[in-house]
């Protein structure tokens, strides 16, 4: 239990490895859990908003695996922002743990820009009333699969 503890470095407070590690593990658990909700769901907004948050969960674990702070991550522009996390992922060699395709580049950037709209959350009723196009998840939930199956390894 003692492991579980602050550090303070120069006036300001530090988590230790281990709970840095906890974190870590917690946040790809809970990404876990929604990702598997996701694939259990019918319906197709609940779906996409699980999914959203399985793999901003999922990219998140793997960046604090990489060194970014919990307070980085917090940060506004990544806030929900899948595309942006998977950018920074790249930044990082995450395609040297993972095959990330242009054209699955393409519907994470596409979704992204609807998940952080929070279009799933709140269902938005005109764009749907509207038609507003809705990205092709395939290849997404391929690639959360993919993150669910092999980050538990590499974030450990």
């Amino acid at each position: 239990m003692a492991r579980i503890v602050n550090l303070k470095t120069k006036g300001k407070m530090k988590l230790s490895s281990y709970s840095l590690r906890v974190y870590r593990v917690g946040m790809y658990a809970y990404g876990h859990e929604f990702y598997y909700i996701a694939l259990k769901t019918k319906r197709s907004p609940v779906k996409s908003y699980l999914l959203g948050h399985a793999l901003e969960l999922f990219l998140k674990s793997y960046l604090m695996k990489k060194g970014l702070s919990v307070k980085q991550l917090k940060n506004h522009s990544f806030s929900h922002n899948i595309d942006l996390l998977l950018k920074e992922s790249f930044k990082h060699n995450i395609e040297g743990c993972f095959h990330i395709s242009n054209d699955l580049k393409a519907d994470i950037a596409s979704f992204s820009k609807l998940y952080v709209a929070k279009n799933y959350e709140y269902f938005p009723i005109l764009a749907w009333i509207f038609g507003q196009q809705q990205p092709n998840t395939v290849r997404l939930f391929r690639f959360a699969k993919q993150l669910d199956k092999n980050l538990p390894a590499i974030i450990k």
